[in-house]
């Protein structure tokens, strides 16, 4: 059976424990822990079900399925999958018919009536292990508010992708205790102070995949700190924020010299404009080589809304803003971006106006990939079709008509920018059923 993803505790800051390296995974699903399940698929049948570029490259799904009174799986959705559009999401959901949960466990791991199942097929020889975990007061700053003042503490486990540089990101609370009191969101909110170094295959760093299981512990919980302080996420919607140009100029020089990486978080304040103030350098990985000094001349070039969607201001609100400094960064390739957060998408409807000719042309589904370049604000250029299903039929161009709708965070949770980057946008989009035929 394929090894289950690799795990690192935390207990207010405190390493508990990381395993030792295993050996390169299959190129097969890790599936989910037994103790769940009365019956679950079998390996051959995770094989049998993986799309072909999931098996190619490796990725990662979780969906969520209800569970009913005798622990039958059904209705599920994909909260996440890697690479997205692959269908790895709905080839784990086909699953479904195939798990039974274990009836004790559902009080514990289904207490809302629904399960989220995992599945990764990322290989690695070396694990990720820890270079920065987050402190007791790190922890204090994001505990649940309502809980923080009922001194109730609690745990949770986050399912998160390790990107090449170490980096957190795409991360999901896969369960919490006690149900409801927002532990997992809380231990979400920590990831920006996490600093790993990657998992390697064949001494090259790859892309991995962690269990986190973080303990909120509650003794001497009133001993100090405020709990529940709002932190914003350093994937919002910036309408400034440095490009790529902006960071291969700031990029240390001696760094840059020896063609040497490096990582750098702050902890800042929003001021009344949505511009960064107080900004300390609060990670920084290797330390001396001038990278906390770098990160902290590009935070003059974020700029927020000064309030958000809902109307909540951002004045004296927290943000924590991890920066990746890639050497890939000094080339004058046009370089990928990371993981960023989608800011405006096309709706049903104007996606399937879009390829409205193309369905009823007769193809019942469309596939279409597309690279962009992201501009300033988010928003994307220079748009070619990379790869279109079926071809020759205007798919490629119903696609770009969409591109206008699109728009970007302008910088991710892993700490990378996007402007001036290049974009891949996976599209999958199924027609309507045929109506039936009348004699």
């Amino acid at each position: 059976m394929p090894p289950t993803p690799h795990h690192a505790a935390i207990a207010l800051g405190l390493l508990l424990g990381v395993p030792t390296a295993a050996a390169a995974a299959p190129a097969g699903p890790a599936p989910p822990a037994e103790r769940r399940w009365e019956k679950q698929p079998t390996p051959a049948q995770y094989q049998a079900a993986l799309p072909p570029e999931v098996v190619k490259t490796g990725g990662r799904a979780i969906v969520r399925c209800h569970v009913d009174d005798v622990g039958l799986l059904s209705a599920c959705a994909t909260v996440t999958e890697t690479p997205s559009g692959s269908g790895y999401g709905q080839a784990i959901a086909s699953l479904a018919p195939q798990f039974k949960m274990n009836p004790a466990a559902m009080k514990t791991e289904a207490p809302d009536g629904t399960v989220l199942i995992g599945s990764s097929t990322f290989r690695h020889d070396t694990d990720p292990t820890w270079v920065r975990k987050p402190t007791r007061q790190e922890l204090i700053v994001v505990w649940p508010k309502a809980a923080w003042s009922k001194g109730v503490g609690g745990r949770a486990t986050i399912n998160c992708l390790v990107t090449m540089q170490g980096a957190l990101h795409d991360c999901v609370p896969m369960s919490e205790t006690p149900s409801g009191e927002g532990f997992g969101l809380a231990a979400v909110a920590l990831t920006p102070q996490f600093l790993m170094k990657p998992a390697t295959l064949g001494g090259h760093s790859v892309t991995s995949l962690v269990n986190i299981p973080v303990v909120f512990n509650a003794d001497g919980l009133r001993g100090g700190g405020r709990g529940g302080d709002k932190v914003a996420s350093s994937a919002m919607d910036w309408p400034e924020a440095p490009s790529y140009a902006d960071v291969a100029a700031a990029y240390p020089k001696r760094a840059r010299e020896a063609h040497l990486g490096g990582r750098a978080t702050l902890t800042c304040k929003f001021n009344n404009t949505g511009r960064l103030a107080d900004c300390q350098v609060i990670a920084e990985e290797p330390k001396g080589r001038g990278f906390g000094f770098a990160a902290q001349a590009l935070a003059q070039r974020f700029r927020a809304y000064p309030k958000t969607s809902d109307g909540h201001g951002l004045l004296g609100v927290d943000v924590e803003i991890p920066f990746v400094f890639d050497p890939a960064m000094l080339s004058d390739a046009k370089p990928a971006i990371g993981t960023p957060q989608w800011m405006a998408l096309p709706t049903g409807a104007q996606t399937g106006q879009a390829f409205d000719a193309v369905i009823k042309a007769g193809a019942p589904t469309v596939r279409v990939t597309m690279t962009c370049t992201v501009q300033p604000v988010g928003r994307l250029s220079a748009c070619s079709v990379t790869r279109e299903d079926p071809p020759g039929k205007g798919v490629g161009a119903a696609a770009l008509s969409l591109t206008p709708l699109f728009k970007v965070s302008t910088w991710t949770v892993e700490g990378l920018p996007t402007v001036g980057g290049a974009i891949n946008i996976p599209l999958r989009y199924e027609g309507a059923p045929p109506p039936p035929a009348t004699p």
